[in-house]
């Protein structure tokens, strides 16, 4: 699935359609199994994707990197990788 580019501005304001950045949250935690396994496997996403700060921080104090990650976790997603592959994709040994 292809997603809009992700912009800075997108964490700092609102709209009626869901930002790219929450859909493609969305799809991770799907490909994850949903509940905590989603969870987590959204967090190893997010991580292998250069988001260095816990669950705690909000995408919105740090904007510039939070679109930088999930741009790069965007274009991971376009090959339609399956849930090991996009971490593959994002330069994650498997165990």
């Amino acid at each position: 699935m292809q997603y809009e580019e992700v912009a800075s501005q997108h964490f700092l304001t609102l709209r009626r359609t869901p930002f790219p950045h929450a859909l493609i949250e969305q799809a991770l935690l799907e490909m994850g199994g949903g509940g905590p396994a989603g969870m987590s496997y959204r967090k190893k996403v997010l991580a292998a994707a250069g988001w260095p700060h816990d669950g705690l921080v909000p995408f919105a104090k740090y904007p510039e990197q939070a679109a930088s990650t999930f741009n790069r976790i965007r274009l991971a997603l376009e090959s339609g990788p399956d849930a090991d592959g996009l971490l593959a994709l994002l330069g994650v040994k498997p165990a």
